[in-house]
């Protein structure tokens, strides 16, 4: 039996179990798309099997298709079956419970090109939603000196029907909750997505978005007296929504020209809405970036 046929037969072997694993919801369809990115281990393996074939030391050619099925194996093991317990429609769930001694929560969230929304909840956790088609994103949480950290990070190369939020007819999502009544700086990083930020109920203290060509819905309350919106993202559209009693600068550097028919005063190299010094709460808009659209409005 030469080395090609024993790797095609295992192979297919090992493909036909973890069919059978799928129909029998014992593991998500999601392994085919994680399977996908490990695609070098088959370079590697025919590699070996080539540089032994006709060796002294041919029966290590025999191995390589074992490295194969221990990759799918790993990651068979790593997928899980979470995805497929609702059906092949399904999310993904994650939630923390936050500490009594928590006074302030950190949040990094690096999501790609999957849309997100965040909005606020009172039962005193933080929980993260994610549609079937997103791929299952790598959650850090951690609680240090009264600060609680949280950092999430994912990628997602597809496009699956959104089951939360759906701009767009074909997108993924994020959907985010974080606790109310507790101080968030939070930062996004992602690229051509939607994201609404629903902060209206918690208090924001710094905003920083990264975001090129996607759209940005910014709603904050009047719970902080400062709160610092960084952007950037170039041919990004962003909307800021805040209450009236706020007082606004926005920063932009040449930027900044174009917020005169906003009813906001040019003070050096910014623009500031009348009372601004003096008003309970402070937004302060900082823009680096060649926005195609912005609005900013009060409610």
């Amino acid at each position: 039996m030469t080395p090609a046929r024993f790797r095609w037969g295992l192979l297919l072997i090992a493909i036909g179990v973890l069919l059978l694993l799928n129909n029998a919801d014992q593991l998500s369809w999601e392994f085919w798309w994680d399977l996908l990115q490990w695609w070098p281990v088959i370079l590697i393996a025919i590699g070996i099997e080539k540089i032994f074939l006709h060796s002294k030391l041919r029966f290590i050619s025999y191995l390589a298709p074992f490295l194969m099925i221990g990759t799918m194996a790993y990651v068979a093991f790593d997928t899980g079956c979470d995805y497929s317990r609702s059906g092949y429609f399904s999310s993904f769930e994650w939630s923390e419970n936050i500490g009594k001694s928590v006074t302030r929560t950190v949040a990094v969230l690096d999501h790609g090109e999957s849309d997100l929304y965040i909005k606020s909840v009172n039962d005193g956790e933080v929980a993260l939603r994610i549609n079937r088609f997103s791929r299952k994103p790598s959650i850090d949480y951690s609680e240090s000196n009264g600060t609680a950290s949280l950092n999430i990070s994912g990628s997602s190369r597809r496009r699956g029907e959104s089951l939360i939020l759906s701009r767009r007819h074909y997108s993924r999502n994020w959907n985010v909750s974080l606790i109310n009544d507790i101080p968030l700086d939070i930062t996004c990083r992602g690229e051509d997505s939607d994201i609404t930020l629903n902060l209206k109920q918690i208090p924001a203290e710094k905003i920083s978005i990264d975001n090129d060509d996607g759209d940005i819905d910014i709603r904050v309350g009047d719970l902080s007296e400062k709160v610092i919106i960084e952007i950037k993202g170039d041919d990004a559209r962003l909307r800021l929504s805040i209450p009236t009693k706020c007082g606004l600068k926005v920063e932009g550097g040449e930027y900044s020209g174009s917020f005169e028919n906003m009813d906001l005063v040019k003070d050096g190299d910014s623009f500031k809405s009348q009372g601004f010094d003096t008003a309970d709460v402070q937004v302060t808009l900082n823009i680096d970036a060649d926005l195609r659209h912005l609005s900013i409005s009060q409610r």
